[in-house]
């Protein structure tokens, strides 16, 4: 396997050298990289020990490891655990690298964190990570098309959620997603709690804290609701304000996009209703679309990460479109 090494932060990584993540013996997608800026923020403001239960390159694994966090990295493939290896080595890094299936190394192992990040659709697993996972679970999925609606029987088969595609796809996915996992913990009395949530392109990830107890299960499953005909979906806060505060707290080398995206989350945390798509309501409205400073300077809104042409407001949907609709006349 032909390699080529890459910088993450402060560290320098092998990685598989081919033109498209796919065709490399291991995977490896750059642009994940901000998915793994804010995992290193994440785990480091948490102070937590960490299993990456599909590590492939050990690039989220080698960079935890080098800022002196507990971590173990799996991957069921002979190559991925060389790789591994041999970034750990690079990096002058320690942590446990293990070779077995993922259903099988979560019914044995446990660990303060579980990273769930699958190329897909992460169902099969959420379950046995559940039973894991001590403190924390972080859960990625990339079949976004299922969780935004775009495949209802898809949404519904995979996610056991009705779905049609809305304006705010991006945001409703991600609640889905974190709907699924809290209704699979609730089955083992356990409350996962969604602290933190983000999505760039085709990829989605939710972080959950997570408490035992039938009590703290059905008081998590009463912030579940349907939202415009889609459900049960997660319809609380995406983000607690003290995960948020204590990332961007952290002194980690991440990436300008990384900076960017918690920057906004920072700034939308307080909103907690789902974000609106300003042309898809002009659209509805059938006006032109206002400058977006002067809707966020009348609704008392913010900027979402989730769409350049998003933004939260508290005030109610009916009186944000007549707001809008005052900008235009």
């Amino acid at each position: 396997m032909e390699l080529k090494e890459v910088r993450e932060g402060e560290s320098r990584l092998l990685v598989p050298a081919v033109q498209v993540p796919e065709e490399g013996e291991v995977f490896y997608n750059p642009a994940q990289r901000l998915s793994r800026d804010l995992s290193i923020l994440f785990y480091l403001s948490k102070g937590t020990d960490v299993l990456d239960v599909m590590a492939a390159t050990g690039a989220r694994a080698v960079r935890l490891a080098g800022y002196g966090l507990k971590v173990v990295a799996n991957d069921r493939s002979v190559e991925g655990v060389r790789l591994i290896g041999k970034n750990a080595r690079l990096n002058g890094v320690e942590l446990e690298v293990v070779q077995e299936d993922a259903s099988r190394l979560l019914h044995s192992r446990f660990a303060g964190a579980v990273d769930l990040d699958p190329f897909g659709s992460p169902a099969p697993w959420v379950h046995c990570a559940l039973s894991s996972a001590r403190k924390y679970l972080a859960v990625a999925a990339t079949d976004t098309a299922a969780l935004c609606g775009t495949y209802p029987r898809v949404s519904r088969r995979r996610y056991g959620f009705s779905a049609r595609k809305l304006p705010n796809y991006p945001e409703i996915g991600v609640r889905a997603l974190a709907g699924f996992v809290i209704r699979e913990a609730a089955k083992l009395e356990i409350g996962a709690r969604p602290i933190f949530a983000h999505a760039y392109r085709h990829y989605y990830r939710v972080y959950f804290e997570l408490k035992r107890g039938a009590g703290r299960a059905d008081s998590v499953l009463k912030e579940l609701g349907d939202y415009r005909d889609v459900g049960p979906i997660y319809m609380g806060n995406l983000w607690d304000e003290q995960t948020v505060k204590g990332m961007l707290a952290q002194r980690a080398e991440i990436g300008e996009l990384a900076k960017k995206h918690l920057a906004l989350i920072a700034g939308e945390m307080h909103h907690p209703q789902p974000f609106f798509h300003l042309h898809a309501l002009c659209r509805e409205l059938k006006i032109p679309a206002p400058p977006m400073s002067r809707v966020l300077e009348k609704t008392g809104g913010v900027r979402t990460h989730f769409s350049p042409l998003g933004f939260r407001s508290s005030l109610p949907e009916e009186e944000v479109r007549g707001i809008i609709a005052s900008l235009v006349s």
